[in-house]
């Protein structure tokens, strides 16, 4: 059990009760709000001066008061709640995600900001369920943060009375309702308001130990469940990351089926192809984000779910230090426990109020860690199934990719062989082509050579025949001719003469 002393507020002058192990750390005063460090040395030997006594100092509780003391304690003692609200979170969850967006903005060429802002809608509904988590567990944090400022709080002075007793209990309330208003709605001033309020009913101190013992499981549970919605956003998380593997699987499949409908277009089977690895970086890359981001808050979620379970024990040390211990029905010597602590009659009080409920607790914890075992062996199996399933699925769509790469490359192999063996014709219809080009311009030379010497032996014959005719025109000029009669036996000669003559247009 820890030992609480008490000590004055350096800057309010109010009474703080704190436990031992607080010495020398630094903690916010709940009166006045500022920052107070807890003195090193022993507390319990700080003075402190003008406390009211038993009798005199303490303040008249009116009748009114009095009427009234039960609904101030029905109303507060319901008040404690680890709850935050889901609306303020969601608006700071907003906020959040709009400022994570444009910080990655600047990244958007790399892969960072590429997951945010190229990878569909997944991402932003990862973002907005991992901000909202954040937010919550930012308020749990300022809640935790309060309700440790409250634990240092002096709620029931040994000035107003040593033991608590149904003559002291207006007292203690009315000092309760002196408290800081932000106070009354801690785990600390709950607990002591619904002891108070069941000693005053009861008047059993067994009783109200086995009451406080609920009130401290009821509290346990209450601060399991405040994270209950952090855990649906956790789990929410790899769910929302396997639909985007999912959805980007489905869009890869869609482009293959597309780049072998338009295998024979080069430009259309680069775009489809673009379109395969566009889906299966959706895919990856949105389980990735959606794991990083369940890892981020799960980490918080502990500590701070560990830090308020610690609260709550602290709250039960206080209670059973400076309440339990405290309390005095006048049965079976109250008066003696009162004054000199513990007795053996209220321990025996205490332990036959345990002993009722011990049996039934065993049997609730081994409930609970048979559940618990189940659950966890449930949720691994559940895990391993779908991890197999995921994995044989990705195995499956491998194996299928494989298939109709290699199918779709023996196609391009196939169309690559025709294309050459084409080329290959076109290459011997050519030389072909080209071998009776060079035949025939071999033919068309020997024919314009044949040509050309039959005109040259044409025109040497003719040039010949010109020279004689010029030498006879010329002989004919230096002569001159003499016309005789020709006897009948010499007009064939001269006819053919003529005829020659004529021929070369003399007559």
């Amino acid at each position: 059990m820890p030992t609480f002393s008490k000590f004055l507020c350096p800057h309010c002058s109010k009474t703080l009760k704190v436990p031992e192990e607080l010495a020398g750390k630094t903690r916010t005063c709940p009166y006045c709000r500022e920052s107070i460090r807890i003195p090193g040395n022993s507390l319990s030997t700080l003075g402190l001066t003008n406390f009211p006594s038993d009798t005199g100092d303490v303040p008249n509780i009116s009748p009114t008061e009095k009427s009234t003391s039960a609904t101030l304690l029905g109303d507060e003692a319901d008040s404690a709640s680890s709850d935050v609200s889901l609306i303020l979170s969601g608006l700071i969850a907003l906020g959040l995600s709009v400022a994570i967006f444009l910080a990655m903005l600047p990244f958007r060429s790399n892969m960072l900001g590429q997951i945010f802002w190229d990878r569909g809608v997944i991402p932003y509904w990862l973002t907005i369920v991992f901000a909202w988590a954040l937010a919550i567990l930012f308020l749990k944090w300022l809640h935790i943060k309060r309700q440790k400022e409250a634990m240092l709080l002096d709620v029931l002075p040994t000035e107003i009375s040593e033991e608590i007793n149904p003559k002291s209990l207006d007292k203690f309330v009315h000092h309760i309702r002196e408290l800081p208003g932000s106070s009354s709605k801690s785990y600390l001033i709950n607990r002591v308001l619904r002891g108070i309020e069941h000693f005053r009913v009861r008047k059993s101190a067994a009783e109200t130990v086995t009451m406080m013992e609920s009130q401290s499981s009821i509290d346990i549970n209450n601060v399991t469940g405040s994270y209950s919605y952090v855990k649906v956003f956790l789990w929410t998380l790899p769910i929302l990351g396997f639909i985007g593997t999912v959805l980007g699987l489905s869009v890869a499949v869609a482009s293959l089926a597309a780049s072998l409908a338009a295998a024979s277009d080069m430009n259309a089977l680069k775009g489809a192809m673009n379109a395969v690895f566009a889906g299966l970086a959706t895919a990856f890359d949105t389980t990735l984000l959606a794991l990083i981001m369940s890892v981020v808050i799960k980490i918080p979620m502990s500590a701070l779910q560990k830090s308020e379970e610690d609260l709550i024990t602290s709250v039960d040390e206080y209670c059973n230090e400076n309440f339990l211990r405290r309390l005095n029905d006048g049965k079976e010597g109250g008066s003696e426990r009162g004054a000199g602590g513990s007795t053996s009659a209220f321990r025996e009080a205490v332990e036959a109020a345990m002993g009722t409920h011990h049996a039934e607790l065993e049997k609730w914890l081994a409930k609970l860690d048979s559940i618990g075992g189940k659950l966890t062996t449930q949720m691994s199996e559940s895990w391993e199934k779908v991890a197999s399933r995921f994995q044989k699925h990705q195995l499956d769509f491998a194996a299928q990719l494989r298939e109709q790469q290699t199918a779709h490359q023996q196609q391009l192999h196939d169309q690559l062989q025709q294309m050459a063996q084409a080329a290959q014709a076109i290459q011997s219809t050519l030389t072909t082509v080209a071998t009776q080009t060079e035949q025939m311009q071999n033919s068309v030379n020997q024919s314009f050579s044949t040509t050309q010497t039959h005109l040259q032996t044409q025109f040497q014959g003719l040039e010949s025949g010109l020279s004689s005719l010029n030498n006879v025109l010329v002989k004919l000029g230096e002569q001159s001719i003499v016309i005789q009669q020709m006897p009948a036996a010499t007009e064939t000669s001269k006819r053919r003469r003529g005829g020659w003559l004529g021929s070369l247009g003399w007559k």
